[in-house]
């Protein structure tokens, strides 16, 4: 069967769906390939796997039509951060950081929000848009010349098309189909994620500890008094949070959390998943580019791999924006758009890559002097308030509110 378009998008997860969503929302003929269909998640539980979206992806979901059709009782806005160091014993050099939406003349710092309640958004979406055809297959083939592009289904398909577009997650088939290498680092880590409920109200407020080791420990709000866990531990400590009971974990998050928010209630079994870096080596090929995870993934503990996906999207949208406006002469696959795509997102990846990894790599050392140092660095951060402002806004993508004329 032969069919002709103007882009392939290969992905179903969260990035894939989107970008589909929104090239078709634009006027392009889509074909949107991936292999399975998105499980709904199970009446009256909570999805372990969460993201905190930034005012930039908030934004691009509106952009979308599908944030105001989200579940609103299953998401929470995070109105603070509360950030602590890992000396224990020693309150005099424990570092402490705390970043408030309020100080820095934000409505929210971010807001948490369910992987399944944004996906089966998107897939609820995709149910009623034109110009779109969804392939439930895996790819199998792909050829690329200076015509089209043509790839080929494991279901016999064969699609063509002007573009395609690679947002098919971290081990992505069609960045491999390209030959585009990708740098990998191993934390040697993995995130173990899970919900529980707390004795004490979390405020909207956001925890983390940086551990020894390099671990990681976030307590992100949830509704109803509610947390989900997201722990960057080691081999060995995440073996141990998968082998414990439920009840265990949550005593022994508990107590690595300080009891912060009282005894913590399992909700469900913990999940995890390993840890690395990754980067490509182009976000572009010849009628091809790459978004979201096929791009680059990062350390989880400034929660941005998902806001970098979105933000990838967001770009490519404009840019396809822009064209139509100011140069409709350029085909979609024109170098020169592919180009400032690429260029629109090598900072910030590449911005967010280095932070994440420097600081994963900072509270790794054992070093007696950089432990202080760094302790000693949030601890004057927080007494900066201009600094912690314009930090908050970068990280959300967002400039302050201006105050309201009263009259």
């Amino acid at each position: 069967m032969q069919n002709n378009f103007d882009i392939i998008v290969v992905g179903g997860g969260i990035a894939g769906s989107a970008s589909a969503l929104g090239l078709s929302q634009m006027g392009f003929k889509i074909a949107h390939v991936y292999p399975t269909a998105n499980a709904p998640q199970a009446a009256g539980s909570w999805d372990a796997r969460i993201y905190a979206l930034s005012q930039s992806s908030v934004a691009l979901l509106r952009r979308l039509r599908i944030w105001d059709a989200m579940d609103a009782t299953r998401i929470c806005p995070v109105s603070d951060m509360k950030i602590a160091g890992d000396i224990e014993h020693d309150d005099a050099m424990r570092g402490a950081l705390h970043l408030s939406a309020y100080s820095a003349e934000l409505s929210e710092l971010a807001w948490i929000v369910e992987q399944s309640n944004v996906q089966q958004t998107l897939d609820q979406a995709l149910k009623f848009t034109p110009n779109l055809t969804t392939f439930r297959s895996a790819a199998s083939a792909l050829n690329i010349s200076d015509a089209a592009v043509t790839l080929t289904t494991q279901s016999g398909d064969t699609l063509t098309a002007a573009l395609i577009i690679g947002a098919d997650g971290a081990n992505s088939w069609l960045r491999d189909a390209l030959l585009i290498d990708v740098h990998t680092h191993d934390y040697e880590q993995y995130g173990v994620v899970a919900n529980f409920k707390c004795e004490h109200g979390h405020q909207n407020t956001a925890h983390q500890w940086f551990l020894t080791d390099g671990e990681v420990l976030a307590l992100l709000p949830l509704p109803n008094q509610m947390v989900s866990m997201v722990y960057s531990a080691t081999h060995e400590h995440s073996d141990d949070c998968m082998r414990a009971s439920p009840a265990a974990l949550a005593a022994h998050i508990s107590e690595l959390s300080h009891h912060t928010l009282g005894e913590l209630t399992p909700l469900d079994a913990a999940q995890r998943f390993p840890l690395q870096r990754r980067r490509a080596d182009s976000l572009v090929s010849t009628r091809a580019l790459l978004l979201g995870d096929a791009a680059h993934t990062v350390h989880p503990l400034a929660g941005q791999g998902l806001n970098l996906g979105l933000q990838d999207l967001s770009a490519w949208l404009d840019i396809l924006a822009q064209r139509a406006q100011h140069e409709p002469h350029r085909e979609i696959f024109d170098s020169v758009l592919l180009r400032r795509y690429e260029r629109a997102c090598a900072t910030p990846t590449f911005e967010m890559q280095s932070v994440t990894h420097a600081l994963q790599k900072l509270f790794a050392s054992h070093n007696p002097v950089l432990r202080h140092a760094r302790n000693l660095g949030m601890n004057l951060l927080d007494v900066l308030p201009p600094v912690k402002r314009r930090l908050v806004q970068q990280a959300m993508g967002q400039t302050p509110r201006k105050p309201q004329n009263p009259l």
